[in-house]
Parts: structure tokens; sequence; C-alpha cells
């Protein structure tokens, strides 16, 4: 099946990055206020940092200054090594108001993979954290870099503070369709990251598709649980939302409490999630703790999501839960499927934003396989006119498949076997040698209202602990039980339904 939407991009002239986020050119952006006025634009999740549309700018603008003055402008390759942050922000427009190319990569990766990435992405110079800087360093020891700049007052290298003018950013000739403005970096299962160059054309036209597709508008606050150096995130959320004028909470490397406090304390509106963190949004007991009635959509990107999940997650929230496909050479999303629950289609990725050509195809001959026939699927690449690229199909790696309306669902990576669905609590005790009989039961809890216990019937002596180490180390994170109980007899009625309120007498929990 292949579908092809109209090029969404085709109707605006070419512009570069810059103004296609802060709408002018960047010798300008200081005037950004006249905009978006004094509403917030980048926000600290975890601290006091905070920078209004016009602060941003003027940022920007200072500190890409500064950039063209030490030489850094178009050709240079500048790696961002930092944590998801204001500052991250200011560093990536910067670097392309200063007509360099940022390179972000994602604070999680080490040393030797920063390197190959280094070298790959032909980047000569790096920004980095404190926190990072020692593994910024073993990194340029093993692949040599011009420049190293590090935020904070760190000693042997030089700060990015000393690099703000206080001026406007330069104006920098700028050929949108030909001159690169991101280097990407991949990031597969099992496969080494690399590096992909995208022209402003490629970046600006997978912004404006997901800021044109009603996701985000100028009213929200929106926050990425994906690493804003993952341009699903960069160009599905961060970008798209300073386009428009929205708040964008960051928030570095936190669990799912600090996520969901921030979610809280910030009334994020839009939240782009993994799978595994909806899942944890649809069953974790730690959930209704906190206020998330804030929450208008959630959209999960990074891999499929079983309908089951989607739906617990929308009910439990009271929002709906959207999911998304992108990939670093089509510059972020490329499918949103804003009518899951209309169409009862929650596990589908939507039939393709403006501007996206895709096919799915049988890997082995290439030919185009009919609806509900699963395959490779495939983007055609650039995505705008606007670009001076060779037109290309990329071959994802990724299994999916279409129905007759257009849809698609995404299986998982071409090859791989599918996951098992996660084993129940009683189900991977039952199977204990020491267990004879096993059951899961909601029990009355004063700060979730009910909580997950295990009932079990031993065979032969054995702690309860032991037990509830199994048991929670089988199973993902939100399904784990609270507490296990050891009776001797499971009551049940003569159908096999558990009596509860017998068991929980029984346990002493009545």
């Amino acid at each position: 099946m292949i579908c092809m939407r109209v090029d969404a991009t085709a109707g605006h002239s070419a512009v570069t990055v810059s103004r296609a986020v802060f709408g002018m050119t960047p010798a300008a952006v200081t005037t950004a206020e006249e905009r978006v006025g004094g509403r917030l634009a980048v926000v600290d999740a975890m601290g006091d940092r905070a920078m209004s549309h016009a602060d941003l700018a003027a940022a920007v603008g200072s500190l890409a200054a500064g950039l063209a003055r030490e030489g850094i402008g178009p050709g240079t390759v500048v790696a961002l090594h930092l944590p998801d942050s204001p500052e991250f922000v200011v560093a990536l427009h910067a670097v392309t108001a200063a007509g360099a190319t940022p390179m972000p990569v994602r604070p999680t990766t080490s040393a030797a993979e920063l390197a190959t990435l280094l070298a790959g992405g032909d980047a000569s110079v790096v920004i980095t954290w404190p926190v990072l800087l020692d593994i910024a360093k073993a990194a340029v020891r093993t692949r040599p870099v011009r420049r190293l700049f590090c935020f904070g007052d760190e000693p042997d290298v030089e700060p990015v503070a000393a690099l703000h003018t206080g001026a406007a950013a330069p104006d920098v000739p700028v050929d949108p369709a030909r001159d690169a403005a991101l280097v990407a970096c991949t990031r597969g299962d099992g496969v080494p990251a690399r590096a992909v160059r995208l022209t402003h054309a490629e970046v600006v036209a997978g912004i404006t598709r997901v800021a044109d597709a009603g996701l985000v508008g100028p009213s929200d606050t929106v926050l990425s649980a994906l690493p804003l150096a993952d341009p699903i995130a960069l160009n599905g959320l961060l970008n798209p939302g300073l386009r428009l004028g929205a708040t964008v909470v960051t928030l570095a490397g936190a669990g799912r409490h600090e996520l969901l406090r921030a979610i809280q304390d910030h009334r994020v509106t839009v939240l782009l999630a993994p799978p595994r963190l909806v899942e944890v949004l649809a069953y974790d007991r730690s959930v209704p703790r906190y206020n998330l009635r804030s929450l208008r959509a959630v959209v999960s990107a990074g891999g499929p999501l079983s309908a089951e999940a989607a739906r617990a997650c929308a009910n439990r929230l009271g929002c709906p839960v959207r999911q998304a496909y992108g990939t670093a050479e089509a510059a972020g999303i490329t499918h949103l499927n804003p009518r899951g629950v209309e169409e009862g289609t929650l596990d589908s990725v939507g039939r393709g934003l403006l501007g996206v050509a895709w096919r799915v195809v049988d890997p082995a001959t290439g030919t185009d396989q009919p609806a509900y026939q699963p395959g490779e699927l495939c983007l055609r690449l650039p995505m705008t006119s606007a670009a001076a690229v060779p037109v290309r199909w990329l071959t994802t790696g990724d299994q999916a498949f279409a129905d007759e309306h257009g849809r698609v669902y995404i299986l998982g990576r071409l090859g791989a076997r599918r996951p098992d669905p996660p084993a129940e609590p009683d189900t991977v005790l039952a199977a204990h040698p020491a267990v004879a009989d096993a059951v899961i039961v909601p029990v009355p809890d004063l700060e979730v209202g009910l909580a997950p216990h295990a009932f079990v019937v031993a065979t032969r002596p054995v702690s309860r602990e032991e037990l509830l180490a199994y048991v929670n180390g089988h199973v993902p994170s939100y399904r784990r039980v609270v507490a296990l109980h050891v009776v001797d007899l499971i009551p049940r009625s003569p159908s096999g339904r558990v009596r509860r309120r017998a068991l929980l007498q029984r346990a002493g929990l009545s």
C-alpha cells in the first residue's frame, strides 16, 4: 500500500529554522515580545530557571553573536552534549542563528559513543554541562575537536558565559534548500547511533507539519519525556511549541515521580512520552497521588503501544492518548493519530501528516503490500519540495501494516521477535515451586484507594519476602504487588470465583 499527502510546505517560501521558529530573521529576534508578549517560553521543571519568549530570543541572539565572533559559523558542526534544560534550548538556536549546525547528543551517551558521533557528524566544537564534562573530555581525547565549551565555571575549559555579547544575532547568508540546519542522531534498538544531516528546508518541514496538525496551541504547556536531543521530541514538541508561542517545560533525566510532579506543578497540558511511561500512567499505583487533570493530550512515540494500555491511560487521566511515529531521517514526526478514540484505532499511528508519503512493502521483493499484510514501512525523502536533495525511499527497518483506510499500525522492529505480553502476577506466583495457589485482590489503601495484594497457599515453608521479591522481579513495574499474604486456603465459589470478603477475613484484613 502507498499513501501520499500534499506537501505541507508547498505554499511557503523556503525559510531558515530561526525564521520558522521565531517568526523573523535572526537579526531581529530581540523584538519577539511583539509576537508572544511576556509568556514563558522555557521553564526548568526542577529548578527556578525560566525564560519568556522575548528573553529566549535575546539570549539566542547574544550567544549567536558570540559564536560568530569566535569563527563558529557556516560549515561548523557543534555537538550539544547537554541535559534537557533552558540552556539546551538557547544553545540549540544560537548555533543555528550563527549559521553553524547543531548536533544534539543524548546526555546518557557514553564517551566512546560520543567520540564515534563526533567523528560521524564531523563536529569540531562541543558544548557540554558540568556533570557531563568528564565524559566530553574523554571523548575529545579520542576524537579531538577545535573548541570545548561548558556551562558554569569549570576549570580548564572555556565557559559558555564568555561568549555572550548582548548583541543581536549576525545576519548570515543561508540557503535553506542546501545548507545543513541539523545533524540528528538516530537511535535504534541494538543498532549503533549514527549522524544524519538535514537541511533547513527539511527541518522546517518537520516543524511545520506538526505545528499545523493542531497538536499544540499557543496556550499550551508542553513537556517531553523523550530527550530533546531525539528528533521526535525536538521537532515534534519543542520547536513547534516555540513557533506557536507555547510554554515548554524541560525535565532532565528524572524518574517517574519527578515526571508526575512536573506535570502537576507546571500544569502541563500536552505530554510526549515513550510507551513504557504511558503504561506507567495507565497502571502504576503512585499516579493517583498527583493531580494530572491539566493534561488534555498524551502522545506516545518511540515504539508500539497496545490499544489496551492507551485506553487504560486515557480512562485514568480523562484525556485522549494518541500515537505518533517518526524518524531522524524525516526530521521528526511523520504520523500522528488525532482521531484514534473516535475511529476506534488507538493502536494506530494514523494516516501520515501533510507532506508525508509512505509505503508498506514486502522486504524480500520491495513490492507494495495490500491492506492488513505486514511489511516494512518506507518513507519518501525529502518530505518537502523546497529541499535540494535527491528524492529517495527510506527503509525504516520498522514492521508495519496499513488498513483499508490508510491508517498505519507499527508492529516493532523488522525481524525482531515480538515481545510476549506481560505476565499476570498471580500466574507468576502459581508457577513458583513453593506455591499451590495464588490470587491478586485489591485491598483498601489510604494513599491510593485500592492496592494490589497477593494471597498464596504454600506447599512448604517459604518467606513472604522471598515470594514478594520473586513476583515483582518477573512483572513490569506497573503490575507489581505491594504486599503478600500466606493463607491456608483461597475461598472460591462453586463457579471458581474468589470470595474476596472471606479471603480478607482469613488474612486479617477485613
